[in-house]
């Protein structure tokens, strides 16, 4: 199934209030929540609990297996490899943007020269991260503390609070690393449709 014709439905660890009129109800704390249709779904800030059961979809609506994508994009076995560190910092207000950089430094890696990119992801009330924006692709230095960053940028259509994951991806050149797409996540008064 497409999540464009499903709901996704979630345990919530903490008891919901439901609005109902002038009522209030209070959900049990197991009660299932049912997220918007991805139709329907409009940003928002990720409610506790999201990161372990929210999904990730690409521009164009199609589920994202991140670990997956991250092997498929690292171009080299990690077999015989190395653990660099993958820098990101949180998403953030920047110039009318929300915005995140990505940058690498060796870990336990030798070679002095990585691909790294970034992308931005926004949390959608049908419980999905949807992509919003990816940097390029870029060979860098290990980060020393200036320059040798990625950026990923997204115009913001109006200021209201929405919840942000930064990925970053590294690829060091010449030597087998690790898949992983470490992120940082936060509220940002940036919010794109």
């Amino acid at each position: 199934m497409t999540p464009k014709r499903r709901y996704i439905v979630a345990a919530v660890g903490a008891a919901m209030t439901l609005g109902l009129g002038t009522q209030a109800i209070a959900a049990p704390a197991d009660s299932p929540r049912s997220f918007a249709s991805y139709e329907d779904a409009v940003p928002g800030v990720a409610p506790i609990g999201a990161e372990a059961t929210a999904v990730y979809l690409d521009s164009s609506g199609q589920e994202i297996a991140m670990e997956e994508a991250a092997k498929e994009t690292s171009g080299t076995s990690a077999l015989a490899g190395c653990t660099p560190y993958s820098g990101r910092d949180n998403p953030h207000y920047s110039g009318g943007d929300v915005s995140g950089h990505g940058w690498w430094k060796k870990g336990t890696c030798t070679e002095n020269r990585a691909v790294v990119y970034n992308c931005l992801y926004e949390w959608y009330t049908d419980n999905s991260w949807r992509r919003k924006a990816c940097s390029e692709k870029e060979t860098l230095k290990p980060y020393t503390g200036s320059g040798q960053r990625t950026v990923a940028r997204a115009k913001c259509d109006n200021r209201a609070q929405t919840s942000w994951r930064n990925h970053v991806d590294v690829d060091v050149i010449g030597q087998g690393d690790t898949a992983e797409r470490p992120y940082r996540q936060a509220e940002v008064d940036c919010r794109v449709y």
